[in-house]
Parts: structure tokens; sequence; C-alpha cells
């Protein structure tokens, strides 16, 4: 495959190796890049945006501007996202260099890119974005089942239904460690998650394999999800034959009854409902249902703005009602959970938006990787289990990363 931009031939390379140059030329020009896998799809795509900070603003659906979005978990404002203008375009085929009459400065640094990128450079350590600060804490078991119980008595207390807490832990990484040959093992381990790689100037390198959609918007309608439960991938036996406990189905109802609730105070009627089914994810297996909606495209993109606005965080990384959940959260949880819990994914690339929550992710320090996993708390939640699913969740990473399985969450 060649590797092609502005109609130019430069020599036969993979898709790999294509991505490794797009990457490498981003971080060498100061440019900020992200490379993602759709799920079910087998080349993964790219954008570079040429600006040296990609604004920080809420999606707006109705702009069709074609841009990768990278969303904190809290945000001012609400709902913000980093969202970087797809300069150049990689469709898992050819590059698409888009022609602006930008800055003088965005200019020079694409001419920067593009020289780089068609430079043939010597193989040498890959370099990734590091974030100045990098603020969190790694509960010990006893730290984090204290504030599981701390949750489920403000459960009873308040009357909610739950509260999703998380933890984080840090690790060193391998000696040899390559963010795209990361990614690249990433999306062939999980062919059915989202798959991502985001390195912004100033902000930080990201990835993640993450299994729950936030939304979808294609030319005919808007899909959403309700997900919730884990347990470990049985090897035995189907999908179909695996069997959930009272607390799993409890929890997944309630998430799904939250999303109806949603389509109806929006007034939205006829919505398709599939589920719930178990899916797999990586080791583990969740529980899922899926909503979707089709639409005129003008109602559709309002639809979708809503769906951002409204149901950001999700049940799934917060809890219900979200606000109450959101108080606990911050008090509790002593740490910066930062774009873990997210959102991203491109929007209006190729027609299609999908955004999913940043779940089953690590940021990239400049020695230590710090990875991120949460559990759903319900009254009827035991304070050593959520730790032991925690620990099961880390291994989507962790497989990554040569740990042994789950070594880093068990400690």
């Amino acid at each position: 495959m060649s590797l092609t931009i502005d109609g130019v031939q430069a020599e036969q390379l993979t898709i790999d190796k294509q991505l490794e140059r797009v990457y490498d030329a981003a971080i060498a020009s100061g440019s900020a890049a992200a490379l993602w896998q759709i799920p079910g799809m087998s080349e993964p795509q790219a954008v570079v945006d040429f600006n040296a900070a990609p604004p920080l603003a809420p999606v707006n659906f109705a702009d069709r501007r074609s841009v990768f979005a990278f969303a904190p978990f809290v945000s001012d404002p609400a709902g913000a996202a980093f969202q970087l203008h797809a300069d150049l375009w990689f469709d898992g085929r050819r590059l698409h260099l888009q022609h602006s009459n930008g800055s003088p400065a965005r200019a020079e640094q694409a001419e920067r890119f593009r020289a780089t990128l068609l430079t043939d450079r010597p193989p040498a350590p890959r370099q990734w974005y590091t974030a100045e600060t990098i603020r969190n804490h790694a509960a010990t078991e006893s730290e984090f089942t204290a504030i599981v119980r701390d949750a489920i008595d403000f459960i009873r207390q308040t009357g909610i239904a739950k509260v999703v807490v998380s933890r984080t832990a840090s690790m060193p990484l391998p000696t040899d460690f390559d963010p795209v040959a990361t990614f690249l093992n990433l999306c062939r381990r999980y062919p059915h998650a989202f798959v991502s790689l985001v390195a912004i100037p100033g902000v930080g390198t990201w990835l993640g394999a993450t299994p729950e959609v936030l939304l979808t918007l294609d030319d005919s309608g808007v899909t959403t999800m309700a997900l919730a439960g884990t347990q470990r991938r049985p090897l035995d036996q189907p999908l179909d034959a695996v069997r959930w406990g009272r607390k799993e189905t409890v929890e997944q109802e309630m998430v799904g009854a939250y999303v109806r609730s949603f389509f109806a105070e929006a007034g939205i009627v006829n919505v398709q409902e599939c589920g719930p089914q178990t899916v797999a994810a990586g080791s583990v297996v969740h529980l899922q249902t899926i909503f979707r909606v089709d639409l005129p495209e003008d109602e559709r993109l309002v639809l979708a703005n809503r769906v951002l606005d409204e149901l950001h965080p999700t049940s799934a990384v917060c809890g219900m009602p979200k606000h109450q959940a959101l108080e606990f959260i911050l008090a509790h949880e002593g740490y910066d959970r930062s774009f873990y819990s997210g959102f991203l994914g491109p929007v209006h690339i190729q027609g299609q938006s999908s955004l999913y929550v940043n779940l089953r992710c690590m940021q990239l320090g400049a020695e230590q990787a710090h990875l991120y996993v949460g559990a759903g708390i319900t009254a009827d939640s035991d304070p050593e289990a959520e730790w032991r699913e925690t620990a099961l969740k880390a291994e989507t990473m962790l497989a990554v990363l040569g740990e042994p399985e789950g070594a880093a969450f068990h400690r």
C-alpha cells in the first residue's frame, strides 16, 4: 500500500507503517493526533490537527464539523471536549490533507508535518506527550472498600439507585514501550471494542479499548446503549448461556429504565430496543441493551445534542440520579479522573459520528502507565467483590503491558 499525500506517492507501506508515520510526524511537528478503530472494522483511522492548541468546547452536531472529540469526566462548561480538526485524515487506506486558510503558524506546522511524514528516518524510541501533572492516588484495597461502604451508606440514606466509584494504579512502562504498537495490539486483541490512542500537546497521551457506546449518529438515526454488570468471561460456554446474579440484573434494569425515561421526557416515540443480552469485552462480559431512533436529519442532530448533554456522564460511570451521584464521587473518590469516563470519538467523519465512554484506559506518564477502572455500587453491593471486579476490568490494559493478570490492581 502506498503512502500518498497531495497526490504524491512516496513509497509502499503497510497500514501499520502508515499509522506509525502519521503518529511520528504529528509528535515531531507538535501536532495533536488521534488514532482509532471502530468495533467490527479491520482498518484503523487517524486524524491530525495542526493547531497548537485544539479548542475545548461543547460538541454541537449541527455544526457538521469533522473532528475527533476527547472530553474529560467533568468540564467547564459541561460537556466540553477537545476537538481535533481533521486537517489530515487517514481513512484506513489513504491520507487526505485538508487545505485551509488558517493562521501562518498553522500553515507552517502543516508544512513541518508534511516534510516529516515524507522523510525516511532511522528507527528510534517512539515518543509521546505527557501531562504537566497527573493528580491521582492509587487506593489500597482497604481504602477502596471503605469508599464502597460509604457509597452503600449514601445510597441507603438518600434512596438513590446507584453510585459508580473508581480507582487508579500506576505501574512502570516496559523499557521498549511503543504507544503505536500497543494501540495496534489492542486493535487485534479487542476487535469488538472502540480502541483509541489520543495524543494532545500539553494534555497528554491516552490509550483505551472501551465497550460502551455513548451515541452513534448515522444517515438515518441515533443509537445509544445501557451497559452494566460485570463478570469474568466463561471460556467453556457460549455467551447466551451466561447466568447473572440479582445485583447485576437489577443494576442493568436501572440503567435501561434511565435511558427509557430520557427518551420519554424528550418526547421520542418508536424507540427500538434490543436486549439485554450478554456481550464480551476482553476477559469480561457485560449486560447490554441497545436503543435506536430513526429520525429526519434536523431532528436527528437535535436529539444527538440532547443525548450528549443529558446522558454524559452516563449512569455506567457516574450513577443515578446523576447529580447526586456526581457530588458523592467528587467528594469521596480522592483523585482526579481526568479523561477516564469522559467520552471520545469521531464526529462527522466519513458521514458518521461515534462517541464512546472512555473506559478500560490508561494515561501515559514519562515512565509509568496510569490505569483507571470502576465499579457500579448499589445497595446490594459487596465491597470485597467490587474490589475484585475492578481488578478483573484492569486486565484489558494489563494484557498489553506484559503484567500478570490483575497484578497492579490486586495489591
